[in-house]
């Protein structure tokens, strides 16, 4: 365990601190680019832009209370900065957040064009970068497991945190799954971008697949259970992945994926 990165003095640099930095940037820095190979890039879409980060924040903040309310009594007891980071966040969290301010802000903007694939590459890599600082500074990794691959921690960072069941033996590493998953990803996104004909779509395919991959992982990890035995991000991917079925139905009614046959060559008579 690296929960710590570097220290300066009194200044202390924390891994999960870092690679969330690294994460947002890294992510932003796609997307801009994007944005300006396809000439999107205008006033508009940057209020657009911020309003997803606005909505991350809230997103990532809001799934955490009601998982563990319990990490939100550290703003009684903490400096505000230090509270902020130590009450937990969530990406799913965040990418329901963020995209939920997306709708709001093309709505109140009257903004009509599709960018989700201005920001298909970026959501994967950014998620890889944010989840190695998990997997760095973060207790308990997963369920016990006695696959070869499972991880196991000093006793010692495992006394750090005030609960940490499992880290008395091998767990499931799955900050790494999700890694590998948005990693493989961002590489079939990149080499089959061009066959997703409907704009938006290819970003949309990735939620899907991405939302079903964490409603598994779940499974394994060791987040607390609430109704139907199901833990708070569970009960927010149901809705999440119901929703984009019914997009993809609708789309298939439509015929939004059918490419015109190409047109018949002309032959001059002889």
């Amino acid at each position: 365990m690296y929960p710590t990165l570097a220290r300066w003095g009194e200044f202390t640099l924390y891994t999960h601190d870092a690679f969330s930095v690294a994460a947002i940037v890294a992510g932003f820095a796609i997307y801009y680019l994007e944005l300006r190979r396809r000439g999107w890039l205008d006033a508009t879409i940057v209020w657009i832009s911020l309003a997803a980060l606005l909505g991350a924040a809230i997103g990532a903040r809001l799934i955490t209370s009601w998982e563990r309310p319990e990490v939100f009594a550290a703003f009684t007891s903490l400096p505000l900065t230090v509270a902020i980071e130590r009450s937990g966040k969530s990406i799913i969290g965040a990418i329901a957040g963020g995209y939920l301010a997306i709708v709001l802000a093309k709505r109140a903007f009257g903004y009509r064009r599709s960018t989700g694939d201005a920001y298909v590459l970026a959501i994967p890599i950014a998620t890889a970068i944010g989840r190695i600082g998990c997997f760095l500074s973060e207790l308990p990794l997963g369920t016990p497991t006695t696959l070869p691959w499972g991880v196991r921690v000093d006793p010692a960072a495992a006394a750090a945190f005030p609960s940490c069941p499992g880290c008395g033996g091998p767990m499931h590493p799955t900050m790494v799954y999700e890694i590998a998953f948005n990693l493989l990803a961002a590489a079939l996104l990149w080499r089959f971008r061009t066959r997703v004909p409907a704009p938006g779509d290819a970003l949309k395919l990735y939620l899907l697949g991405a939302a079903a991959f964490r409603f598994l992982v779940e499974y394994i990890r060791t987040s607390p259970r609430q109704a139907l035995d199901l833990t708070a991000p569970q009960w927010v991917l149901i809705p999440m992945i119901g929703m984009l079925l019914v997009h993809f139905a609708r789309q298939r009614i439509r015929g939004a994926w059918r490419v015109p046959a190409p047109p018949i060559a002309y032959e001059p008579a002889r």
